[in-house]
């Protein structure tokens, strides 16, 4: 059974992206992870560097939480692959 993602990250993710972007707490896991996001963002955002910002804001959180978190950056494109589980985590 997945944990529901706590709503104090995903505030903390929602303050760190663009205005047009969505969060989406999803309800699957990749792997052993306590929780699974999703970013959805449009064409023109740098996915690197917001995807590098979002790392070292989910490092912080797991490390005082003692979870283990994914949060990846799609294009809105990605969104009803991702969302319905049918496409696998970026290598």
């Amino acid at each position: 059974m997945s944990k529901r993602v706590p709503k104090k990250l995903l505030a903390q993710i929602s303050a760190m992206v663009p205005s047009d972007a969505e969060v989406v707490a999803l309800d699957f896991h990749y792997e052993d992870e306590d929780y699974n996001i999703a970013v959805f963002v449009g064409e023109a955002t740098d996915y690197a560097v917001l995807q590098n910002d979002l790392y070292d804001l989910i490092f912080s959180y797991d490390d005082v939480h003692g979870t283990s978190s994914l949060c990846y950056v799609w294009p809105k494109s990605e969104r009803p692959y991702i969302v319905s589980g049918s496409k696998a985590a970026p290598s």
